[in-house]
C-alpha cells in the first residue's frame, strides 16, 4: 500500500526502482546480447538491491555459485545510468535515462533501505525546471533557482511486491502554482493582468494548488475593478478559477480528467458584471488547462468559445519515442471526441506537430515517467526503422491525498520503432499488380519491400488514415509518428491517361505509381499526395482532385502528360 508521507526528500520529485526493475533492464540487455561478452552466455536468475560496500547489485547466474556485483550511477548530466560489475570482461554498460525531463539541475541517486512494508530502492531524486519562490517574493532570473531537497530526508516507499514508484510530496503543488504565477500569469512589467496583458480586465492576487483526497485542486483568484458611480458603495467582483483533475488507471497507464468551475462573487451587481468575468473564463480556463497539457488544448478551448462551463476533458499519457528518448503524448478527448493531432510533411514524410514549451511546463502530467528505453538500433538488414528495446511501467496502484502524490506498479520489457526518413524511388510492376516498392534512407541506403510488407507495416503505424497534412502551425516541433515505415510525402508533376481515364502518376522524383496503387497507399498511410485531395465517390472509383479554390490551373487532370 502506497504512504505519501514517506516522500520526505524535499525535492519536487521523486523516482524509486526496486530490484524488480533492475532484473527486467539486466534481462532485457542479456537476452540482446548487450551484458555478457560473445560466446558467454548468462541467464539471470535474481537481482537484489546490496547494501555490501561499493555496490548496488546482487546479480545471480545460474551455474554460479558466487553472486556478481554491480554497482550502478548516474552520469554528469543526468543522461545515462552507468553499470560497472566485478566482472573485467564484461566492462562498464551505460544505458539512456530520459525518464526525467526539464529538470533544474542533474538529478541525484540515492541507495534506500526498505523495511518490511517496502523494498530497498535505488531513488532518484530531482527538481524542476520551474520558478518555485514564494508568490510574495520577486521573481529569480531565468537559470537560478530555490535551494530545495535533502537527499538524507529520503526514505523507501516502494510497497512491498512492486517494481517502480513515482512520486510528488504536497510541496510541489505549491512550487506548481508558484511557477504559474511568475511566468504564465505575470506580464513582462511584473505586473500580473486578468486574463492577460492584451486584454486586462483586472488583477490575479494568487494561484493554489494542491492534492486531495482523489484529486488535484489548482485555483486562480482575481479582482476585476468596478467602473461604476457607486465604486465606493459595493466591492470590486472577485473572480475564482478552479479545475479539479482527477487522476485513474487503466491498463497500467495514468489517464486525468478535467473538471471546471467558475464564481464571480459581486455582491449586488453580480447579474451586472457575471459577464464581464464571464468574458474572461474561457481564455483563463484555457490558459490554465494548457500549462497541465503541454498547450495542446489551449487553442481548441479557446477556439469553442468556452465560459463557465467545459465540457467533459479527458487526458490520456501515451508515449511517443524522440530522440531515442521516450516522451509523453498528451491525448485528449472533449465530451468524448479526441482531438485530432496537426499533420505534417516535412523532410519528405508526414510528421506530427507538438505544442513547443519552454522549460518544464507544469507539469503534473508530464512529469510522471512512462517506459524507459535501454538500447537503440537498425536491425541487421533493416534500413526503415529503429528499434528500441524498453523498460515499461505499468502502473496497477496509486494514492493522491493531502499529503501528496505517487503511483507505483510493475516493471516488464517493450519495444518500440522509429520510422527512418525515407523516400519511394521506384516500383516494380508484374502486369498491372504492383509488386514492391523500393525506399532510400536520407544517408542512400535502400530497401526494397514487397506492396504485401509495405501495407502490413503501415497497418501497425502510429498514422491511423484518412488524415489531413496542414502547414506547421508557429511554436511547434514536429516528431515523427511511430511505426515500422513512414509515410512518404509525394509530390505528382505529369498523369498519364488511357482513352481519357488518368491511369497512371509520375512524381518529382521520376517514381511512377498506377492511380489505383497511390489509393491504396494514401487509404493505408503509407503516402500521402501533397496539393491534392483524395475523394471516394458513393458510385464510382477513388480520385484525386485539387482542393477547391479559384483557379483551375493546379487542378490534377490538367497536370502535364507523358
Amino acid at each position: 500500500m502506497i504512504s505519501t508521507t514517506r516522500i520526505t526528500s524535499d525535492f519536487d520529485i521523486e523516482l524509486q526502482l526496486g530490484s524488480g526493475w533492475f532484473f527486467t533492464a539486466l534481462n532485457i540487455m542479456n537476452d540482446n546480447g548487450l551484458l555478457a561478452p560473445p560466446g558467454f552466455p548468462v541467464v539471470i536468475q535474481d537481482v537484489k538491491i546490496t547494501f555490501e560496500p561499493g555496490w548496488d547489485l546482487e546479480i545471480r547466474i545460474l551455474g554460479f555459485a558466487i553472486p556478481l556485483f554491480a554497482k550502478a550511477a548516474l552520469s554528469e548530466d543526468g543522461s545515462e545510468l552507468i553499470f560497472e560489475t566485478n566482472v573485467p570482461d564484461i566492462g562498464e554498460k551505460r544505458i539512456p535515462f530520459g525518464a526525467l525531463k526539464g529538470l533544474a539541475h542533474p538529478p541525484v541517486m540515492k541507495k534506500l533501505p526498505g523495511d518490511e512494508d517496502h523494498e530497498d530502492v535505488i531513488c532518484i531524486l530531482a527538481n524542476l525546471d520551474i520558478h518555485a519562490e514564494s508568490q510574495n517574493d520577486e521573481v529569480l532570473p531565468d537559470g537560478e533557482f530555490v535551494e530545495r531537497g535533502d537527499p538524507e530526508q529520503a526514505q523507501s516507499f516502494l510497497p512491498a511486491g512492486k517494481d517502480v514508484i513515482f512520486g510528488m510530496n504536497k510541496k510541489t503543488f505549491k512550487r506548481f502554482a508558484n511557477n504559474i504565477w511568475h511566468t504564465t500569469l505575470r506580464a513582462d512589467d511584473g505586473t500580473h493582468p486578468l486574463p492577460d496583458a492584451e486584454d486586462k480586465k483586472g488583477e490575479w492576487s494568487k494561484v493554489t494548488m494542491k492534492p486531495e483526497k482523489g484529486k488535484i485542486r489548482i485555483t486562480l483568484e482575481g479582482d476585476i475593478p468596478l467602473d461604476s458611480p457607486i465604486i465606493d458603495l459595493v466591492p470590486d467582483p472577485h473572480v475564482t478559477i478552479t479545475l479539479l483533475l482527477t487522476p485513474s488507471l487503466s491498463e497500467g497507464r495514468l489517464s486525468f480528467s478535467i473538471e471546471t468551475e467558475t464564481d464571480i462573487d459581486t455582491g449586488l451587481l453580480g447579474d451586472l458584471f457575471g459577464g464581464l468575468a464571464g468574458a474572461a473564463a474561457g481564455a483563463i480556463i484555457g490558459l490554465v488547462i494548457g500549462l497541465i497539457t503541454g498547450g495542446i488544448l489551449i487553442g481548441v478551448l479557446i477556439g469553442a468559445g468556452i465560459g463557465f462551463v467545459v465540457g467533459v476533458i479527458a487526458i490520456e499519457i501515451g508515449e511517443a519515442i524522440v530522440e531515442g528518448i521516450v516522451q509523453n503524448e498528451m491525448k485528449a478527448r472533449i465530451d468524448g471526441e479526441e482531438i485530432p493531432d496537426v499533420n505534417c510533411c516535412d523532410a519528405g514524410i508526414v510528421k506530427i506537430a507538438k505544442a513547443d514549451s519552454e522549460g518544464f511546463n507544469l507539469s503534473v502530467l508530464d512529469a510522471v515517467p512512462t517506459s524507459i528505453p535501454i538500447y537503440s538500433e537498425n536491425p541487421e538488414g533493416e534500413f526503415l526503422y529503429i528499434r528500441s528495446l524498453l523498460v515499461t511501467s505499468a502502473y496497477d496502484e496509486m494514492d493522491i491525498n493531502g499529503s501528496g502524490f505517487a503511483v507505483a506498479g510493475m516493471s516488464g520489457a517493450g519495444e518500440a520503432f522509429l520510422p527512418e526518413t525515407v523516400s519511394i524511388i521506384s516500383s516494380e510492376y508484374e502486369g498491372e499488380v504492383l509488386k514492391s516498392l523500393t525506399y532510400r534512407r536520407s544517408d542512400g541506403e535502400t530497401q526494397e519491400l514487397s506492396a504485401e510488407e509495405v501495407f502490413e507495416r503501415a497497418l501497425e503505424a502510429e498514422l491511423r488514415p484518412p488524415f489531413k497534412v496542414l502547414p506547421q502551425p508557429e511554436d511547434s516541433t514536429l516528431r515523427t509518428p511511430a511505426g515500422r515505415i513512414a509515410c512518404v510525402c509525394l509530390t505528382p508533376q505529369k498523369i498519364h491517361r488511357v482513352d481519357t481515364v488518368v491511369e497512371e502518376i509520375m512524381f518529382d522524383n521520376g517514381l511512377k505509381l498506377k492511380v489505383k496503387d497511390a489509393v491504396a497507399l494514401q487509404d493505408a498511410g503509407a503516402a500521402y499526395l501533397k496539393g491534392f485531395q483524395l475523394i471516394h465517390p458513393s458510385d464510382g472509383d477513388p480520385y484525386f482532385r485539387a482542393k477547391a479554390d479559384d483557379t483551375t490551373e493546379n487542378n490534377f487532370e490538367n497536370l502535364e502528360e507523358y
